[in-house]
């Protein structure tokens, strides 16, 4: 899969800002600088494409000091409750790191996590998508692994821990969350798990609850993997070309914009649509009603405005298409909208 078609919860992003704006930095500077427009990022199942998300781990290694984490490592879960059912209500420890590796594309899939068993160890390696960046979320993984895996068993013991950067800024924020010595340059981020515990059955089980909260993360898991169709990368690249390349749009068409954006020619797009029987038509016109529609609702925009931003000619010819689609003018689904 190429990484634009991977893709994170945009929940990191709320919790980047919120934990930003407890810090007293400005959220909405802060959303502004790293590139994200917040209604966007409103809805429980938002994701932020793969490209987008390396793009903006890049910023943030470069501007961001990393800080040690506020209260448990656990804590980062809270924006994950499906996620943490899951991991926190598992039948052993082998099961709740099992469900870790299985489960953690609800958090996001840009990167790689292959898990090895042998005997009383479980190693974990983790391996970095996109060019130029550090280890720091191999390091984060590691952290939140290693005390997932100490919530079952207190007496647990990380045997190696590795990372390929000579150097990581997140190394000393999160080295006392993981309790171990993290070696550098490693040839790989190795996280070696020790425990005579594996297999014990956890006390803390109710076997009730964990089939409704895996048929929870099972269902989430399955829109994830949908939104990873060719399909949702195509309209989430004409999302920001509508809203970055308005004046571009006029003199070129919307279509071959797209072709640049993704690498690919006319003909390779039209048939990796028509794979998923969709036309580029299709899916223009359906991004161009999701966009109205959330612009209408969350923004103060003009209708002119907005007319302009989907890309029509008119105010008139843009009411007229919302309106067949949407069977309301747009003035109207604005009220009902904010109602």
């Amino acid at each position: 899969m190429e990484l634009r078609q991977k893709s994170v919860s945009a929940r990191i992003y709320r919790g980047l800002l919120d934990a930003a704006e407890r810090r007293g930095f400005d959220r909405a500077k802060l959303a502004r600088e790293i590139g994200i427009h917040e209604p966007d990022i409103a809805a429980a199942d938002a994701r932020v494409a793969g490209d987008k998300h390396v793009a903006l781990l890049k910023l943030a290694e470069r501007h961001f000091t990393h800080r040690p984490p506020d209260g448990d490592m656990l804590d980062g879960l809270l924006y994950f409750p499906e996620l943490a059912g899951v991991l926190c209500n598992s039948p052993t420890l082998r099961d709740a790191l099992r469900n870790y590796v299985a489960y953690r594309d609800l958090i996001g899939n840009v990167d790689w996590l292959v898990m090895h068993e042998h005997d009383d160890e479980i190693a974990f390696d983790y391996v970095v998508e996109g060019e130029g960046r550090d280890a720091s979320s191999a390091l984060g993984n590691f952290a939140l692994l290693a005390r997932v895996a100490r919530f079952y068993d207190p007496r647990l013991r990380v045997s190696d821990a590795g990372i390929t950067d000579a150097r990581c800024d997140a190394l000393v924020a999160l080295r006392d969350t993981l309790g171990a010595r993290v070696q550098l340059e490693r040839t790989r981020n190795r996280l070696v798990l020790q425990s005579t515990a594996l297999d014990s059955a956890f006390d803390l089980y109710n076997a009730p609850l964990s089939k409704i909260h895996l048929h929870a993360a099972q269902r989430m898991l399955e829109r994830i993997r949908e939104q990873g169709r060719f399909v949702p990368t195509v309209e989430r690249c004409l999302r920001d070309v509508l809203r970055e390349q308005a004046d571009e749009s006029e003199s070129k068409s919307l279509q071959a914009i797209v072709c640049e954006r993704l690498s690919l020619t006319r003909w390779t797009l039209q048939r990796k649509l028509a794979a998923e029987r969709k036309t580029f038509s299709e899916v223009l016109t359906q991004t161009r009603i999701d966009e109205a529609r959330a612009l209408l609702v969350h923004t103060p925009m003009s209708i002119s405005e907005i007319s302009e931003r989907v890309g029509f000619g008119s105010a008139a010819a843009f009411t007229r298409f919302f309106t067949r689609a949407c069977g309301a003018p747009p003035a109207r689904y604005r009220g009902q909208g904010r109602a």
